[in-house]
């Protein structure tokens, strides 16, 4: 089926969902999302692209640009293939990391950039990851009123004004309209499914065959999963090791020298 052209936005406004493939997570721990963070202030001093929003979720991130030079598909290649490259290097993967096709939808009115810089900045409440949007280290609502290089705050309060920003935590956060049809959250993986997934990666099919493997053997099939969003008490609950004991061996990641082929 040939794809849809992309929708040009006359106000040059853009929110742009980045997906991982499959939905599996994109980010794996903080030094993940500084990388981002990075190859996002990269591309936005290559492209003089203004960022007005953001919010990294675990296997999906939220933009909201204004384009200036460059059209809005090469600054958001810009971001993802460096970032990409890295992600894979530093986790030996290989093959794509993003949804073959970003999304992104054209803001063409002040009423509905106001709606969706709310909604943007309410992702981690809604995911029940924090109470207040506030709380959020990896969203750029907490930059909000303070001087950062990572987000043009003065561009936003121009373009909704220095009253509107102040109170905006006071607004609906929900869109009129889903702002991108394929995002609503999909069911997690049961239990039976998770430990499929991990007899694949290490051929262990009980917690007690797990508990059997060398501790490479075991990290690398925690960080598949992980690889996958499979949340660290689920990985706790089929593999029998605590969830602390899971985050920590995840974390860890063992040199590769040390590891026992």
């Amino acid at each position: 089926m040939p794809r849809h052209a992309r929708q040009h936005a006359d106000s040059r406004i853009y929110h742009v969902m980045l997906r991982g493939v499959n939905r599996d997570a994109i980010f794996l721990e903080d030094e993940d999302r500084e990388r981002f963070l990075q190859s996002l202030a990269q591309a936005k001093a290559a492209s003089g692209c203004l960022v007005l929003a953001y919010c990294l979720m675990t296997n999906h991130v939220h933009l909201v640009l204004r384009t200036t030079r460059e059209p809005i598909g090469s600054v958001v290649k810009r971001v993802g293939v460096r970032y990409a490259g890295w992600f894979n290097h530093k986790y030996g993967r290989v093959g794509h990391l993003f949804q073959d096709r970003f999304k992104s939808r054209p803001v063409e009115t002040g009423e509905y950039l106001v709606k969706l810089i709310r909604y943007v900045w309410d992702n981690p409440v809604e995911a029940g990851l924090v109470e207040r949007a506030d709380d959020y280290r990896w969203s750029s609502r907490r930059l909000l009123g303070r001087p950062s290089s990572a987000v043009d705050g003065e561009e936003l309060r121009r373009l909704l004004g220095g009253a509107v920003l102040a109170h905006i935590a006071e607004l609906p956060p929900a869109l009129p309209d889903d702002p991108m049809p394929d995002e609503r959250r999909r069911p997690q993986r049961s239990d039976d499914r998770a430990a499929e997934l991990l007899h694949r990666a290490t051929g262990a099919a009980t917690p007690v065959e797990f508990g059997a493997l060398s501790l490479a053997a075991q990290h690398r099939g925690i960080r598949d999963l992980r690889l996958r969003s499979v949340p660290y008490e689920q990985i706790s609950r089929i593999t029998g090791l605590s969830a602390s004991a899971v985050k920590r061996m995840h974390v860890a990641r063992p040199h590769p020298s040390r590891e026992l082929i």
